[in-house]
């Protein structure tokens, strides 16, 4: 039987791993995002969007945003 601290170490490393890409994709996104020749409406607007919503909207930026469908 496995140890009650060692599942909990366990857990410690997943959620640290998907923490810390958790802030590299919102951080590159917004990089990306401020880097990019977009008007500065349709900035803002992706920036309310990644900042409400940081997955999902970090997301929907690289699948919409960066072809300018939206």
């Amino acid at each position: 039987m496995i140890a009650l601290a060692t599942l909990l170490f366990i857990g410690g490393i997943f959620r640290l791993f998907f923490g810390i890409l958790w802030v590299v994709l919102i951080v590159y996104t917004l990089m990306d995002l401020l880097k990019s020749n977009k008007p500065g409406n349709t900035k803002l607007l992706w920036l309310i969007v990644i900042l409400i919503a940081p997955i999902l909207g970090s997301v929907l930026y690289f699948a919409l945003g960066k072809t300018d469908r939206i």
